[in-house]
């Protein structure tokens, strides 16, 4: 009888809601379905698992594999049964679990694999997340548990560091890529006029793929094209920031040529792939990251990428990106003006973010998980 491995794949359901994903819920998404392909040769039965009240299960996504459903809220207070009620155990019936997003209460973490995808909250302080709290619980629990995969040796690095963990319990792994979904699109006088029928936009554009957490230094990015502004450049600046905080609305306000600036949400990969292909250069200033899925998704699309020489970025970025070692408004511009200025040979760059990004690729990722779980599995024996 094959063993039962569960997927946690509450990360995802709020796509299966609303279309909406988090990075963490989009890496999840793209693994399952990568597994899915493989199905029939695993030596083993995997199983989705989901908790909500709405019944949205692993039976709403394109997947031959089970699913099992919890009807109870996805929250904090109710979870933290899990750790000493072993609900799980118990009506799941499972060989090994696997929880692909950082963190969840089990009653058996000794039968628990975790994705832990980053040490950020141990280095980093951010007021949009409960730092503390992880702080708190999430070196208990990977010391804890059975094993860890990381997406990066950079991530790696600072768990076992920060979190005083074996360096053999950790397994790196990189994400991959859907080449076919994010590729270069040859005729750019295409792009350029779908992209102003979509989003209205009929200059070219630097463009930036964000959120409101403080690492990404978004802010300082805005700050840096409103300098460039007194340039009057030809390039705009497009900001994929679903809600940026008012103070950036308000910066941007101020400059007077708000105009130029873009905010844009809620994209469908196919639209994200054609800002991509009719960007500029993709700026990403981070100060840390565990992967940094934009900038892969800008270099297999071949667009030139920036971004900083820190945290996981350099392995993703290799020698195809341009970096920056320190994320400072001076330091932005001198870039946004030497694209402004054609300094850089764009093609150049351009092909080789394509051969970094080829690199990348789901498949390969779903084989070096395949091989995590055999070897859990198996010690189980």
């Amino acid at each position: 009888m094959n063993k039962r491995l569960i997927i946690d794949i509450n990360s995802i359901i709020p796509f299966l809601l609303s279309g909406r994903v988090t990075g963490i819920g989009r890496t999840t998404f793209q693994l399952i379905t990568e597994l899915s392909k493989l199905n029939d040769v695993l030596p083993f039965t995997i199983i989705l698992f989901s908790q909500n009240m709405r019944g949205v299960s692993g039976g709403k996504m394109d997947s031959p594999f089970d699913s099992k459903h919890f009807y109870l809220p996805h929250r904090e207070s109710i979870n933290k049964f899990f750790a000493f009620v072993p609900l799980k155990e118990i009506f799941l019936n499972y060989d090994f679990m696997h929880v692909p997003h950082n963190f969840e209460y089990v009653f058996q973490p000794d039968k628990t694999l975790f994705t832990l995808h980053d040490a950020l909250f141990m280095k980093i302080s951010e007021k949009s997340f409960d730092h503390l709290k992880m702080r708190k619980e999430v070196p208990k629990l990977m010391h804890k548990c059975k094993g860890i995969i990381t997406c990066s040796q950079a991530s790696k690095k600072d768990i076992v560091e920060t979190m005083s963990l074996a360096p053999d319990k950790i397994d790196v792994i990189y994400w991959g890529i859907d080449h076919f979904v994010f590729h270069p699109i040859e005729d750019k006088a295409k792009v350029a006029w779908l992209v102003i029928d979509n989003f209205n936009i009929n200059s070219p554009y630097f463009l930036s793929v964000s959120c409101s957490s403080e690492r990404k230094n978004t802010d300082k990015l805005v700050l840096s094209y409103i300098q460039l502004l007194k340039n009057s450049p030809l390039n705009d600046l497009v900001l994929i920031w679903p809600d940026p905080p008012d103070f950036v609305k308000l910066m941007v306000q101020k400059s007077g040529l708000g105009n130029r600036v873009h905010f844009l949400a809620n994209l469908s990969d196919e639209q994200l792939v054609l800002l991509y292909n009719g960007a500029t250069a993709l700026f990403f200033p981070s100060s840390y990251e565990g992967f940094g899925l934009p900038v892969l998704e800008a270099m297999a699309c071949g667009t030139p990428v920036v971004t900083c020489r820190n945290s996981s970025l350099p392995e993703v970025g290799g020698e195809a990106a341009l970096y920056m070692d320190d994320p400072n408004p001076e330091n932005i511009l001198n870039y946004l003006e030497r694209f402004e200025n054609n300094e850089f040979d764009r093609n150049s760059i351009s092909l080789k973010g394509i051969k970094q990004a080829s690199k990348f690729d789901w498949t390969k990722t779903a084989g070096e998980y395949i091989n995590v779980y055999k070897k859990y599995l198996e010690f189980e024996n």
